[in-house]
């Protein structure tokens, strides 16, 4: 092996093992961190999984992301569910939520994050979620894979 090849090799080495970790996001849990309420009027709602409010926290900490929810539908029914994932995009149980039994996160940039649910194996929502630069709005479109059609709802939270 000429020292030219030895030398490719070890840069292609090195790029593979240090690729995986390189484009990792951390969110910013300053803009994250907190209590978000659901903007119903400004929400677009496109399944029949309409809510009449919602309040979410999410705390980031320790490369987890821990998110609980409190809503009421239309007709005045509460539901609550929660999770704590990291954004690894490996999947962490879900609690409550009769849409989902389990999540995984990935982070893409400091302001957004997608995620990944499914019920007994099968998927069941695909969302993406954005904090606006000065930490004020949060915005999810919310895919519901398991309704005809697979609608798309796009949540908007306020602080």
């Amino acid at each position: 092996m000429t020292r030219q090849s030895k030398l490719a090799l070890m840069l292609a080495s090195l790029a593979i093992a240090i690729a995986p970790g390189a484009n990792a996001a951390t969110p910013n849990a300053k803009l994250w961190n907190g209590t978000w309420h659901l903007n119903a009027a400004k929400s677009k709602f496109a399944s029949s999984a309409k809510e009449q409010s919602e309040t979410r926290t999410y705390d980031i900490s320790a490369k987890k992301v821990t998110m609980k929810s409190s809503s009421e539908d239309p007709s005045g029914k509460a539901l609550n569910f929660s999770y704590s994932a990291g954004y690894d995009g490996k999947w962490y149980p879900m609690v409550g939520n009769p849409n989902a039994d389990r999540i995984k996160l990935t982070a893409v940039t400091l302001r957004e994050m997608k995620a990944k649910s499914q019920l007994h194996g099968k998927p069941s929502v695909d969302s993406t979620a954005t904090v606006s630069a000065d930490g004020k709005h949060l915005t999810i479109k919310r895919k519901m894979m398991r309704m005809k059609g697979a609608p798309t709802d796009l949540l908007e939270f306020d602080r």
